[in-house]
């Protein structure tokens, strides 16, 4: 199944772009306020899904991705492509799962288009990731049917029963429609304000300040944590690996690559035994 999460990250990538330099938004007595591009979800695995295989040397070319990605096969719909902002010569990235001492291994590639159709693929390495306990502020959790609407990224959503709010990131949709009030799945959220009630009802505000009652029905009884990896290891291939920060204590691990002016990011989540995500924030 093709993850609403790469659609939206071509989006995503776009506000990155715009935030990519340092702008300063007050100055407060002798204390200057800055703003700094946000961490983000690049790409998001389910552990029921299947997982694609590292690229071949005969597959490292973007036209044979592209085609590779269309076919959608043995999970290579799963991978992620993303537009480097032109301010970013490095990249920080993060892992999260829902299971602690879960694992997440991933390929990363680079390529430089450079306005041209087509070019190679660089194998820049494996990052192989280990789950700690420190929470994120993102969640899921499973949903069944409700109203018509379907929900997109940066709806807020609001409990009937609890009042509690969250803001939408993803959802992978597992049976029937949201034109026939049937969908169900999984839903991801972040910053939730606190617990909601079990099996409530779900209305949504989108950013345009319209509100949608009774969206979709929480299945479960509250969300369930994202939990970032506290362990890295980086199996290096042509990529410039500035730092890997691994501290296996339950404080959050870290990658971070040189990008060598590369103009766009691949990223093939090769193994997950739980459902992950990846952050990356640039600079």
């Amino acid at each position: 199944m093709k993850k609403l999460i790469i659609l939206t990250m071509l989006i995503v990538v776009g506000l990155c772009s715009a935030n990519s330099l340092t702008g300063v938004s007050s100055i407060d007595g002798n204390a200057l306020h800055a703003m700094q591009s946000a961490w983000e979800i690049a790409d998001s695995e389910n552990s029921g899904d299947t997982q694609a295989t590292a690229l071949a040397v005969t597959e490292r070319t973007k036209l044979l991705l592209d085609a590779a990605i269309a076919a959608a096969s043995s999970g290579d719909d799963n991978i992620s492509v993303l537009a480097i902002p032109s301010k970013w010569s490095r990249i920080r990235m993060r892992a999260l799962g829902i299971t602690n001492d879960g694992t997440r291994t991933d390929q990363i590639y680079l390529g430089s288009l450079g306005g041209r159709k087509d070019t190679e693929l660089s194998h820049s390495g494996q990052l192989a990731w280990v789950i700690g306990t420190q929470q994120s502020i993102y969640d899921q959790i499973a949903f069944t049917s409700g109203g018509t609407y379907e929900p997109q990224p940066g709806d807020v959503v609001t409990g009937n029963t609890s009042g509690e709010t969250a803001v939408v990131v993803s959802k992978v949709d597992s049976a029937s429609t949201w034109s026939a009030g049937t969908a169900a799945g999984t839903i991801t959220y972040k910053s939730a304000s606190g617990a909601f009630t079990s099996g409530e009802t779900i209305k949504i505000v989108n950013p345009r300040g319209i509100t949608q009652a009774n969206v979709l029905t929480h299945a479960a009884s509250d969300l369930i944590d994202f939990e970032l990896a506290d362990a890295c290891v980086i199996t290096a291939k042509t990529g410039i690996w500035v730092t890997a920060v691994s501290p296996a204590d339950n404080t959050n691990a870290e990658a971070e690559i040189d990008v060598k002016g590369a103009d766009f990011l691949v990223i093939l989540t090769s193994a997950t035994s739980a459902d992950s995500k990846l952050l990356i924030k640039g600079y």
